[in-house]
C-alpha cells in the first residue's frame, strides 16, 4: 500500500503493510487522482497468497466476506450492464497476470481513465457477484423509489447489505452532520444521509485511538465552507448548507 496515514494506525489493527514501488497510469495528467492507479496491479505480485480479496478503502464492510474466497479469478459486482465495479474483487495472484498487465498498460485505452476501466479490457470473461457484496452509494435513476429502496438497505439492522461502496466525496471528508455531496450540484447524485449516518455508526465504534485518524484537516475545513457557502448563494433546494454543523473536528 502507499503509505499517507501514518502506519501506527494500520499495525494497531493487526494490518501487515506491503511497501511498493508506484506504478504510473501512463495516460494520466501530472497531479491527477488518477496518476498512480495502476499501483493496483501490484496485488498480482503478491503470490505468497493462493487469492485474496480485494476491497477499496472507500468500502465499508457490514457482513463477513470471507465466503468470496470460494470464488475464482475475476469475481466482481456489475458497475454498469457488462462492466465490473473493481471496488471489490476476488484475484489470484500471479507473476504470469502482472507482466501480461504491465506490458499491456501503454496499449489498452481504460474507458474512465482509471484501474477500472483497464481491468475491464483484461478480464473480458469475469464472474459476477451479488450486487449486495459491493452496493454503489449512488442514486443515478433519481426516482424517490430508488431512494427509498436504496435508504433502506443502508440503514437495515442487522444489515442486509455485505458492503457499501462509498462513491463521491467520502464520509470521513464530511462534517458528521450530513453528507456533504449535498452540497455540491453535480455531486447530489452520490448523496445519501442515511448512508452517511451507517459509515459513523461503524467508526463509532471503533477504538477510541483509531478514530483520530478520521479528523480533518485545515484545508479540508475550508473547502467545506466554501462548497456550503456556494450552496447557499446557488439556493439549492436540499438546504442542506442551512444546517448547523455540530462536528466537533470543526473546531480542533
Amino acid at each position: 500500500m502507499i503509505i499517507r496515514t501514518p502506519s501506527r494506525c494500520y499495525t494497531t489493527i493487526g494490518w501487515k503493510i506491503q511497501l511498493i514501488k508506484r506504478i504510473r497510469n501512463p495516460r494520466a495528467e501530472k497531479g491527477t487522482y488518477n496518476e498512480y492507479n495502476y499501483s493496483k496491479f501490484r496485488l498480482w505480485q503478491l503470490t505468497y497468497y493462493d487469492k485474496i480479496i480485494f476491497i477499496d478503502s472507500d468500502i465499508v464492510v457490514l457482513r463477513n466476506l470471507d465466503i468470496l474466497f470460494h470464488f475464482p479469478q475475476m469475481s466482481a459486482t456489475g458497475n454498469d450492464g457488462s462492466i465490473f465495479n473493481s471496488g471489490v474483487m476476488a484475484i489470484e495472484p500471479s507473476e504470469c497476470t502482472f507482466q501480461i498487465l504491465m506490458d499491456q498498460r501503454k496499449k489498452i485505452i481504460s474507458y474512465n481513465g482509471g484501474d477500472q476501466g483497464f481491468l475491464n479490457e483484461v478480464f473480458v470473461w469475469w464472474h459476477r457477484l451479488p450486487r449486495r457484496v459491493n452496493f454503489l452509494k449512488n442514486f443515478w435513476a433519481n426516482t424517490t423509489a430508488e431512494a427509498s429502496m436504496k435508504n433502506q438497505l443502508f440503514s437495515a439492522d442487522p444489515p442486509k447489505l455485505y458492503a457499501i461502496h462509498y462513491l463521491g466525496l467520502k464520509p470521513w471528508n464530511c462534517y458528521r452532520d450530513y453528507d456533504c455531496n449535498w452540497d455540491l450540484g453535480d455531486q447530489q447524485v452520490y448523496a445519501s444521509d442515511i448512508a452517511h449516518r451507517r459509515w459513523w455508526k461503524v467508526h463509532d465504534a471503533m477504538d477510541e485511538s483509531l478514530q483520530k485518524f478520521c479528523g480533518l484537516s485545515p484545508r479540508r475545513k475550508i473547502e467545506l465552507e466554501w462548497d456550503r457557502k456556494k450552496a447557499g448563494e446557488k439556493g439549492l433546494q436540499d438546504h442542506h448548507w442551512r444546517l448547523n454543523v455540530t462536528d466537533p473536528r470543526r473546531d480542533m
